[in-house]
């Protein structure tokens, strides 16, 4: 099973963007500015096209109403260079990267001709959409993990293969206990990265699929307000009061 979430790295650190800028070509578009190298003419379009669409399909799939739109100088970027070797020549990214992003400054570096990068972006566009509407507070990673995988997944047959794996955990008690999934702000090393994007993906699917688009939105909303996870998720989702009834109504939904 391949988890596109763990090929990227996340990073904070502000890229030599505008040397960049000043040597590529650009193209704007309603929501983004994208600095290109010219051979990557060609692949410029196709990008700015999956990004517009895929913005309007994750504000829309989490009901993130936010106030302040990207727009005019604002706008979310994305640099694309000629190869892999300006890419990390020019971005500092690590040698088996196919992307990486600053989140805090809304910026994905990458390079042209790479089989899934649609994949690749829609899952980095919702972290940095999720980020932007619900702060950079502290916040388990598996629902920034969850939303993103769910973003990337939903449409396509990987989610069933999500579904089906978390049904053979559950009745093999090998998931990761709610109680420690909510601990986790990062992922250990030599901890199994695919078990744990699994379950992230199947606890956002299983609150979007149970209770509903609105109440999912509502959650994310009480958040953004500044309620504990715990307060979040009786707000929105009524019958999940504390830690121990959301993993037990998580696992009667997949037992079903």
């Amino acid at each position: 099973m391949t988890i596109r979430a763990i090929i990227l790295v996340f990073v904070f650190t502000v890229f030599s963007s505008l040397a960049y800028a000043q040597k590529s070509k650009e193209l704007r578009s309603e929501h983004f500015i994208i600095n290109y190298a010219p051979e990557a003419k060609e692949y410029v379009y196709k990008i700015k096209d999956d990004a517009e669409y895929f913005y309007r399909k994750i504000t829309q799939e989490f009901g993130l109403i936010r106030e302040k739109l990207w727009s005019w100088d604002d706008r979310t970027k994305i640099f694309i260079a000629k190869d892999k070797q300006e890419y990390l020549k020019d971005f500092s990214c690590p040698s088996w990267s196919s992307a990486c992003v600053d989140y805090r400054n809304r910026i994905i570096y990458t390079y042209p001709l790479q089989k899934d990068f649609a994949s690749i972006l829609m899952h980095e566009l919702t972290h940095i959409i999720f980020r932007e509407y619900i702060g950079y507070n502290r916040m388990p990673l598996w629902l920034d993990e969850g939303m993103a995988t769910y973003a990337e997944y939903k449409d396509t047959l990987q989610c069933q293969m999500f579904v089906s794996l978390t049904k053979k955990l559950i009745e093999e008690n090998k998931y990761i206990k709610f109680k420690d999934i909510n601990n986790m702000y990062s992922i250990a090393a030599g901890s199994d990265t695919s078990l744990f994007y699994a379950q992230a993906f199947s606890m956002v699917y299983f609150l979007k699929e149970r209770f509903g688009r609105n109440n999912f939105s509502e959650f994310l909303s009480s958040l953004r307000s500044g309620s504990n996870l715990d307060e979040a998720l009786r707000k929105a989702f009524r019958v999940i009061e504390n830690t121990e009834s959301f993993e037990s109504n998580w696992k009667r939904f997949y037992s079903m």
